[in-house]
């Protein structure tokens, strides 16, 4: 699992020069409401499919081994974190903006939230790939899990902002999603120097690479509603 760790971390190091992670820092305290307006709805989607991939592809019924309970123990509190989004949207004023079903279906499936849905999308069809090989469910979990830290250390920047404006606290924006998220990471250590066959590593590796091109599209997406002036290139 060492070298399936070592690409995680290669392509960790190279997404850290996206323009989003460095342009966040250019939302102000003036416009933080209007980015988490836009943001916060586009997240519904993505926060429940992530529990069905932990409940559904990552967790372990009857777990066999060490291995195993550690890949339980953490898909079990991810498959929480979707109340804090909830806590979230009542905090920004949207949670009672939703009267019935229609408007349910309106915001969660919005054209606008297409590109993030297909990334979810993307992200199950790589934990079905897995089947019931532990290796390749740690693969899918932890290229998730490092894009997760980097996505969510950003987003705890908007929060401080939207308290600073408001006074109010956000959680999954903010500190107690990612501290849940550090707090309840999996040991690697248990899993680094397990050797892999050759066709087990190939197909972590292909996880691996193909998780980071979808999250590149993510982050190419997020900021174009963002920063929707600027030019990405």
């Amino acid at each position: 699992m060492e070298r399936v760790f070592s690409a995680i971390n290669k392509h960790k190091q190279n997404v850290l020069e996206h323009k989003l992670f460095q342009d966040v820092k250019k939302i102000t305290r003036e416009n933080v409401i209007e980015k988490m307006n836009i943001w916060a709805p586009l997240f519904v989607h993505l926060t429940m499919t992530f529990r069905d991939i932990n409940q559904m592809f990552y967790h372990f019924p009857n777990p066999k081994n060490n291995l195993q309970k550690a890949i339980n123990a953490h898909a079990e509190v991810d498959s929480t974190h979707w109340n804090m989004l909830k806590t979230d949207l009542q905090t920004l004023g949207i949670y009672n903006d939703v009267k019935n079903y229609g408007d349910a279906m309106d915001m969660i499936w919005l054209d606008a939230g297409a590109p993030i849905r297909n990334y979810m999308y993307s992200a199950i069809i790589r934990a079905q790939m897995c089947g019931e090989n532990t290796f390749l469910r740690m693969t899918a979990m932890e290229a998730g899990e490092t894009t997760v830290k980097m996505f969510f250390n950003t987003t705890k920047y908007i929060a401080e902002l939207y308290e600073q404006e408001t006074g109010k606290q956000l959680h999954y924006f903010g500190n107690q999603h990612i501290d849940s998220e550090v707090d309840n990471a999996v040991d690697l250590l248990i899993f680094e120097q397990k050797e892999l066959n050759q066709e087990t590593l190939e197909k972590a590796l292909y996880i691996v690479d193909a998780h980071f091109d979808k999250f590149q599209h993510f982050l190419d997406y997020k900021y174009s509603i963002t920063f929707p002036d600027k030019d990405q290139s």
